[in-house]
């Protein structure tokens, strides 16, 4: 399960955790939810990246461990961030928001939300910190094949069908073993993806360009459109 905190209090919320439920409630985000995360250490390397990280930077075998973090990012000012940073690295902040453009599949800069947190705790004698990036247009990340096809995650197909079925969040998340966040965090980006405003309209849509096969009960979602 996740932590309990939200995305929203772990990015830009008023009511901020602990240090240690930071560590916490990353270290289950960084494992299960899709977002695209990185931990690195005290000289902004990476040390250990998600797969939705690797995915998104070109290296889904991994390899990308000991690369500094600005080596995937475009920022104005990048001496501005990289102080709050090390900042944040040294304990003077809980968190870092930032706005950057990140070089997805080694080329393509994509304007982003940086969230950074410290996982620095009383047991650790090495802090490190977790990235977490956010992208603006999610249609424009590897949820697409470079033909321009929408594609969707293993975990996104589960929850849309769940949504096809009429399955509720709770229904979902004990269905799925996941927080009730964590499946609106999921429903939300497929929302964005398909450009819907609401859960209607989301499978109304996945149907008209074929992503639910409209001769399947249970809705099935097309094979091809599942990376």
């Amino acid at each position: 399960m996740y932590a309990n905190s939200s995305i929203a209090e772990l990015s830009g919320g008023s009511e901020l955790p602990r240090a240690n439920e930071y560590a916490d409630a990353f270290r289950s985000l960084f494992e299960r939810s899709g977002i695209c995360m990185a931990s690195l250490n005290v000289e902004l390397r990476v040390q250990e990246a998600n797969e939705p990280f690797l995915v998104e930077f070109g290296s889904p075998g991994g390899g990308l461990e000991g690369r500094e973090l600005f080596d995937f990012l475009q920022v104005q000012v990048q001496s501005d961030l990289r102080r709050q940073l090390m900042g944040l690295a040294a304990g003077w902040s809980e968190r870092v928001v930032a706005r950057v453009h990140a070089m997805r599949f080694g080329d393509q800069a994509n304007p982003a939300q940086l969230t950074a947190v410290s996982t620095k705790v009383e047991s650790r004698a090495v802090p490190s910190i977790v990235v977490m990036l956010q992208w603006d247009d999610v249609n424009e990340g590897p949820a697409a094949r470079p033909g321009g096809r929408l594609q969707l995650t293993e975990l996104d197909a589960r929850i849309l069908k769940g949504v096809a079925m009429g399955l509720s969040t709770v229904n979902l998340a004990a269905k799925l073993y996941l927080s009730r966040q964590g499946v609106e965090y999921h429903v939300g980006t497929m929302l964005r993806k398909f450009k819907a405003s609401n859960r209607p309209e989301l499978v109304s849509r996945a149907y008209s360009i074929g992503v639910l096969d409209a001769s399947s009960w249970p809705p099935k979602v097309t094979p091809e459109f599942i990376k």
